[in-house]
Parts: C-alpha cells; sequence; structure tokens
C-alpha cells in the first residue's frame, strides 16, 4: 500500500513534466505599415506543414479592423532544381480576428505577404523566415 502511495505521485510528476517539456512555444509576429498593424499569433512557431495563424489587424490609432478584405500569400523562391512556389491561403473574418491555415509545404526560406483591403485603398506588410 505504501508503494502505491508513491507511484502515483511520481506518475502524476511525469505526466505534467513530459507534457509541458513538449508543448511548443507560442508565436506571435508584430508588422507595421503606414496604416495598418497587424499582429499574428499562433500557438506554435512556424513550422512545416499546416499553421493556424489569427490575425489581428488595428489602425495607426489603435482600433480594430474588422471589415477589411485580408489576403495572405506564402512565397518560397527558386533553388536549384525547383521551380519557385506561390501559395493564396485562405483568410476567415470571425468578427474579432482574422485566422487562415497556412501550409508551409517544406522548409527553407519562406516570404510571407499579407494583404489588406479597406475603404479601396490596399496595403501589404511582408516578413520572412527559414524553416
Amino acid at each position: 500500500m505504501k508503494k502505491m502511495f508513491l507511484i502515483i505521485p511520481v506518475f502524476l510528476f511525469a505526466v505534467i513534466f513530459l507534457s509541458a517539456c513538449s508543448k511548443k512555444e507560442a508565436y506571435k509576429k508584430e508588422l507595421i505599415s503606414n496604416s495598418y498593424k497587424v499582429v499574428i499569433v499562433s500557438e506554435e512557431p512556424p513550422h512545416v506543414g499546416i499553421n493556424k495563424w489569427k490575425l489581428y489587424i488595428y489602425t495607426k490609432g489603435g482600433s480594430p479592423v474588422t471589415d477589411a478584405n485580408v489576403k495572405v500569400n506564402g512565397y518560397m523562391p527558386p533553388m536549384p532544381g525547383m521551380p519557385e512556389m506561390s501559395f493564396d491561403y485562405p483568410v476567415k473574418n470571425t468578427g474579432h480576428f482574422y485566422e487562415s491555415d497556412v501550409n508551409l509545404s517544406m522548409g527553407g526560406t519562406w516570404q510571407i505577404t499579407i494583404t489588406v483591403e479597406r475603404e479601396g485603398k490596399k496595403e501589404s506588410l511582408k516578413f520572412g523566415f527559414n524553416l
């Protein structure tokens, strides 16, 4: 019986420790243009496969933008033996933020362009990273 009391706490500690170690760190990226601030939030850092991104868009004055047409494009330049890749990812307006499943199909250098179109004006924000 004493062994059982010892095994259960050790088991619980191991489960909590392993789940804490295996959880990937969240990702946040802020982009600023002449008219907008875009904050990209994800539960995981960019990785090969589907990346679930939430995009929060604000005016220069800090007001949330919920009435824009938003596009996300992923681009990988050509490499020897491989043509360039360019993907437009669907973006859904939830009413509070925008969300997109960004499929980064392979490791390498990715360039992301977020286009915000509102009141007849378009503005693009760009950033890049290596996977």
